[in-house]
């Protein structure tokens, strides 16, 4: 992309020269200061960048120096064909395509810091949102739904769950008449369409109060309860009417419509491995119904691999992949697929005593199986942070927490904007042709 932009520069340098020399004639003077120089310098600058922005581009993000990183390592390795992966660059450089990416995993996205940064690198609109202190957990930080009344939870963790569960890996119950969530998003995030995901039992149903103390019913399709709203809003307080004796809801997740074209949603658990999003009976519907993916982030391995090296089966490991991999594909049969690899950790061993992780080694080479056969991207974040022991350099470098698996707000900011630039590194390619509606051509198939 590099070469792109200063190729970009030049252009516009050179047409304002020539259109400052002919305005010179009829100023009198030949502007040749370097105040006059610097003007020029920096209009060209500006018109480079708005060209570019227009283009959707992805801007490198400044990384700071940290001990042992390996910043020849930050890039996007393709196992296989690259194909898929440039026709998913031409639609980000589109921008009259709408893109859907989803990130899922375990605590790492649970959090909310890793995605959500990567999200602002990328200029892109919220998506899944889910009321995690209502089932007693940590919650993101870059949006609020603040509970009352009383709840009960139901999560992919569990080898049967209670309740059939879908994107979010995790239901939130309530039979409380008093129950309601306060919603609270940054202004940016405004939406005009409030989607409600979940079961009503009982002859209960939802309603949305608005900032302004306007009353919505929703429109019901199923399982999804909408309201459509006059007006952007960011603040609004989802209550239940009719919630008497029997009555329940179970609530899966909320889905605000804003008007990005790039949607980025975060599905993660606390704990989940790969079997545990397999549990999500209705994941591929409600892909399917709110943002079919045209990408896939997979964040998920640190739990699969939290057992004795000799107890990890990376055929079973990949097997329980592929399966994920064909549910999503029920959603859009043309979505990327991107792996990121395990950091660098701690394994208990004991009671006490923790040692070194070596089973990441070998979800680092299942993944690349995985990649190659799907024509998938792998952004090696073990190579990346420093290869086997450098978590001890993220912990006194204050990016990692003590246990040594976790990362600290500053480390996952990091990592999400090393991930930025090697998408970046990647470059946009021409746009692909559209259909007259607009339409992206479809990705290629295998």
């Amino acid at each position: 992309m590099m070469h792109t932009i200063h190729y970009i520069y030049y252009i516009f340098q050179h047409e304002l020269h020539e259109l400052h020399e002919l305005a010179t004639p009829l100023t009198g003077s030949n502007n040749s200061c370097n105040s006059c120089n610097s003007w020029w310098k920096k209009t060209c600058l500006y018109a480079c960048m708005i060209v570019c922005m227009s283009f959707g581009a992805v801007a490198q993000v400044p990384i700071p120096e940290v001990p042992g990183i390996r910043l020849g390592e930050n890039r996007l390795d393709f196992p296989g064909r690259h194909e898929r992966f440039d026709s998913l660059l031409c639609c980000l450089r589109d921008s009259n395509v709408r893109l859907n990416i989803l990130h899922i995993g375990g605590s790492h996205v649970q959090a909310g810091t890793f995605p959500h940064r990567l999200r602002e690198n990328l200029g892109a609109g919220r998506g899944m949102l889910f009321p995690w202190k209502a089932i007693r957990t940590n919650a993101p930080t870059d949006y609020s739904l603040t509970p009352s009344g009383s709840w009960e939870r139901s999560r992919c963790l569990e080898p049967s769950p209670a309740e059939q569960l879908g994107m979010s890996g995790a239901a939130a119950i309530t039979s409380d008449s008093l129950a309601e969530l306060q919603l609270t998003l940054p202004a940016k995030y405004a939406f005009r369409r409030l989607h409600v995901i979940g079961k009503a039992e009982g002859g209960t149903e939802p309603y949305l109060i608005c900032s302004q103390g306007d009353t919505l019913l929703a429109e019901r399709k199923g399982d999804d309860y909408l309201f459509t709203l006059d007006r952007p809003d960011s603040l609004c307080t989802i209550r239940w009417k009719g919630m008497k004796q029997g009555a329940r809801f179970v609530l899966r997740g909320i889905w605000p419509e804003g008007d990005r074209r790039i949607t980025y949603s975060e599905s993660g658990v606390n704990g989940a491995s790969v079997p545990s999003w397999l549990r999500c009976e209705l994941l591929a519907e409600e892909l399917s119904q709110l943002c079919p993916p045209d990408l896939v982030v997979f964040g998920i391995g640190i739990n699969d691999a939290n057992v004795p090296p000799s107890h990890f089966d990376a055929e079973a490991f990949k097997t329980s992949y592929r399966s994920l991999m064909d549910i999503l594909r029920k959603a859009n049969p043309n979505v990327c697929f991107l792996f990121i690899t395990n950091n660098d950790c701690w394994l208990r061993s004991g009671r006490q005593r923790r040692i070194l992780n070596r089973n990441t080694q070998k979800v680092e080479q299942a993944m690349m199986e995985l990649a190659r056969e799907c024509d998938g991207a792998v952004w090696n974040q073990f190579r990346i942070m420093g290869g086997f022991g450098s978590s001890n350099r993220w912990v006194n470098a204050r990016l990692m927490n003590r246990d040594h698996i976790h990362f600290l707000r500053p480390g996952y900011e990091l990592l999400a904007d090393l991930l930025s630039n090697a998408i970046h590194n990647e470059g946009l390619p021409p746009a692909p042709e559209r259909s007259e509606e607009g339409a992206r051509s479809p990705l290629p198939q295998k």
